[in-house]
């Protein structure tokens, strides 16, 4: 017996929801899911766990924020814009940022980022997720970058 498996294009016209939203709900754990490949797949179980869970006033778990650290609750984020003609420099820089967030070891997540280049406007774009020490090294990074290219003057 098959199980239906639905993709988030799937979802989206079922729940009425955009698809942003029903991946923020796979991250934060709302609707189970699972990776296939490089899509998210919701089994026809997992999808009516949801519609019902979400009929239900089931009370929240509670949280135990007053256990956890100041340190482990925080994640901070930076977004770094660069002009940037050639996509080729920019896929260049993204490549070394990658390199120094493999270097972080966190104990309260892995830091990330995202890297974007609009070819329209010659525009990279870092979005950095981690913790204050992890982002502050990176724009302590982009500081060392301007200069030693002499861009900004304090």
């Amino acid at each position: 017996m098959k199980k239906k498996l639905y993709s988030i294009s799937d979802l989206t016209s079922i729940l009425n929801l955009h698809p942003k939203t029903i991946l923020r709900f796979i991250h934060e754990g709302k609707i189970k899911a699972r990776k296939i490949g490089r899509s998210w797949m919701v089994t026809e179980n997992d999808l009516e766990l949801y519609c019902h869970g979400e009929l239900t006033n089931k009370p929240l778990p509670q949280s135990s924020l007053s256990s956890d650290s100041i340190e482990d609750r925080i994640t901070v984020s930076a977004v770094v814009e660069i002009v940037e003609q050639d996509s080729e420099d920019a896929s260049r820089i993204s490549n070394s940022l990658m390199a120094m967030l493999n270097s972080e070891i966190s104990p309260n997540g892995k830091p990330r980022f995202n890297f974007f280049y609009y070819p329209e406007i010659q525009k990279a774009k870092y979005v950095f997720y981690g913790t204050p020490r992890f982002i502050g090294r990176i724009l302590e990074s982009f500081d060392v970058l301007c200069s030693s290219k002499g861009d900004f003057d304090e």
